[in-house]
């Protein structure tokens, strides 16, 4: 029988939220293990977006400047109604008015660098599955069970496992309710990728994204490192059956399933000649067609090192965040659309608060404890329910909020609102609305920067892309 590894912080889940978290608590000096069911390190995602709000912390952290340096801020947005162009959006006032622009970062880059932040190698136990946990007021911890028998010992267990929470599952079963998660099928697909560095851009179009809209569809590419582009296209679902609504991302996805949705589309990075054909070849075909087919299959689909497919969730009921000695942070608690790009950053920002919750704990109840494992009486077992239930309240009203706001986007971007005003609408603010205006809106968002609280950390110098 394998012994019992006990720890003060058990995470379930090594995405993007438990490693920062696990990161966190290594700064703090709390002790914590991450169990990832995953025999390896194998993120899944194509690019990554980090905004102001969760830059602060990951500054705070000393990993900002690898941001910087492998990552791409977002100058500038050109956006276009099919073919026709409506506005280039100035973004580096994004910089100048929360302190941070907005990254866009290879997801697997990010991942790994928050896994050695982490300490990922003594750290992260991998192929961790986990299947039950009992959380008994009585008993010194939280016992969780692995598949394999495995047993842990924790104060506090934190479900960071993603939309199929099997932590939240666990939780609703012992609570006489279904064990299923509240998430549900928005009806859409979003078909992304990360491309090798398009030689056919230049110094100009560092940092240039582009929203795309068409008829029945949106496509959206995001500047990243060498002129490396992450595309997202986002159309509604065709009819699938039961098994294919329920699966989160598709099995070998490959160009040629992109090609089929968005092969005839326009977009201004296409003009490239990726066919090899010279310059004058290459506006000789535009001439012949009104769509640049080839053009985006060519130089951007084809040369894309990672193509993903999958359906797109948002929660349907938001769970309390905790109980009792568990609690869960990111999608595990609150999955929302991609639209806005804010689900790993409001992952992240749950991870800061969850951490300087944990602190205000563990400082307050083991100021005098010498060594670990320590045995914790009802006192401090209440104090810690109730700093989760704290964590759990503040966190559930700002999830809502962004959750609220990336849904409504997705129909402002898609021109989906009711009464037939869509359209008006999103050319309204899209080709209208002056940047002020787009700084003013994103206040509240880009505006609030959790941090760590007790830890003195001079920010590092930032480093901007003009």
């Amino acid at each position: 029988m394998q012994p019992i590894q006990e720890t003060q912080v058990l995470i379930i889940g090594g995405g993007i939220g438990g490693l920062t978290l696990a990161t966190l608590c290594k700064r703090l000096n709390i002790s914590c293990l991450v169990l990832e069911r995953s025999k390896k390190v194998s993120p899944a995602g194509a690019g990554i977006s980090l905004a102001p709000n969760a830059l602060r912390v990951l500054d705070q952290l000393g990993l900002y400047q690898d941001i910087v340096r492998h990552g791409q801020s977002l100058n500038k947005i050109l956006i276009h109604r099919n073919r026709t162009k409506w506005r280039t959006l100035d973004f580096t006032c994004v910089n100048s008015s929360f302190g941070y622009p907005v990254y866009s970062i290879e997801r697997h880059h990010f991942h790994h660098l928050l896994y050695r932040a982490a300490d990922g190698d003594n750290t992260v136990l991998l192929d961790s599955n986990v299947v039950d946990f009992v959380d008994d007021p009585a008993q010194r911890y939280v016992k969780v069970k692995l598949a394999d028998g495995s047993q842990f010992h924790a104060d506090v267990v934190i479900g960071a496992d993603g939309i199929r929470s099997v932590t939240r599952r666990i939780l609703a079963r012992q609570a006489g309710l279904d064990g299923k998660n509240t998430i549900r099928f928005t009806g859409r697909v979003h078909m992304s990728g990360y491309t090798a560095p398009m030689e056919n851009l230049g110094p100009k179009d560092l940092g240039v994204g582009n929203w795309l809209l068409y008829d029945d569809a949106t496509l959206t590419t995001w500047p990243c490192i060498d002129n490396r582009q992450w595309f997202i296209g986002v159309k509604e679902a065709e009819s699938q059956g039961q098994e294919n609504m329920d699966r989160s991302v598709w099995t070998n996805a490959t160009p040629a399933i992109v090609n089929e949705a968005y092969g005839m589309r326009f977009h201004p990075f296409a003009e490239s000649g990726q066919f090899k054909n010279s310059r004058s070849n290459a506006f000789d075909f535009l001439d012949y067609t009104s769509d640049v087919t080839a053009y985006l299959s060519s130089s951007v689909v084809d040369q894309s090192e990672r193509v993903i497919a999958s359906n797109v969730f948002e929660e349907a009921d938001f769970p309390t965040m905790s109980k009792g000695r568990v609690a869960l942070l990111g999608d595990a608690a609150h999955s929302m659309t991609s639209f806005f790009g804010q689900g790993a950053c409001q992952a992240i920002e749950d991870a800061t608060e969850l951490a300087n919750a944990l602190q205000q704990y563990f400082s307050a109840f083991r100021t005098e404890r010498k060594s670990y494992p320590w045995t914790p009486g009802p006192r401090e077992t209440l104090a810690l329910a109730q700093v989760l239930n704290e964590y759990s309240a503040k966190r559930s009203r700002r999830a809502k909020a962004v959750a609220s706001f990336s849904r409504d986007y997705a129909k402002v971007h898609t021109g989906n609102l009711p009464c037939g005003l869509g359209l008006f609408v999103r050319k309204l603010i899209y080709a209208y609305l002056p940047e002020w205006g787009w700084m003013w809106g994103l206040r509240w968002l880009y505006g609030y920067q959790p941090t760590l609280n007790d830890v003195s950390t001079v920010l590092q110098e930032k480093v901007m892309y003009a």
